[in-house]
Order: C-alpha cells, then structure tokens, then sequence
C-alpha cells in the first residue's frame, strides 16, 4: 500500500527510483524494494521519502476510500496475519490498539476544539 502510494507519487513528479533515492537520501535500490513491498520500511525511511518528494509522510500513508481499495486492503492485511508468528500477532495486536487509542484521543480533541 505504502510502495504503491510512494511509486505514483515518484511517477507523477517525473522522478526515476535513482533520482528519488538521491533526493531521499537512499539507495534507488532500497526505493524500489520498498514500492515492490520486497522491503520493510521505517519511520526514518518514510521521513527521508517524503522529503525527497516534498510530501508530508501523512501523504504516503493515505487512507483509501474506495470500497474496492478497502476490500483490497482487509484482505492484505489479513494475509499478513495469517503467515504471522505468534510474536508478530502480539506485536500487530499492540500496534493495533494503540492506533485505536490514538483515534479516540484526536477524536475526542477535535470535539473540544469545536465548542
């Protein structure tokens, strides 16, 4: 989702794999194992993509909003679940609820700043 996201913004700027790995910082082969989702990203690489597209790293992680990108995206998500180690599940389940938590405090912020 995340390679996807970062190879049509690569494409739409005109940048090849080798131009964006100067700009960012990082190996065009790195870029590509990432958009091919062969790689891992992390938070530091995200920041160094999305400087080097001049985006913010909330653009690379977009939510989509297409049913079928949404059904597209549980049943990834789903895979990933299932070829996990039970160490990862833990992790992943973690993960999963502060993500939640964090929703329900900018939900509950944006409320406040409405009155």
């Amino acid at each position: 989702m995340v390679g996807d996201r970062i190879r049509k913004l690569r494409k739409e700027r005109g940048l090849s794999q080798e131009k964006l790995g100067f700009k960012s910082d990082l190996h065009y082969t790195h870029i590509g194992a990432i958009e091919r989702a062969e790689k891992n990203w992390s938070i530091d690489t995200l920041v160094k993509v999305a400087e080097g597209l001049n985006v913010t790293v909330n653009d690379l992680l977009s939510l989509p909003s297409k049913p079928e990108d949404i059904r597209s995206l549980k049943k990834s998500v789903i895979t990933e679940i299932n070829e996990s180690s039970p160490a990862a599940l833990k992790i992943f389940s973690d993960m999963v609820r502060g993500v939640k938590s964090m929703e329900a405090n900018l939900t509950i912020q944006k409320k406040s700043k409405k009155k």
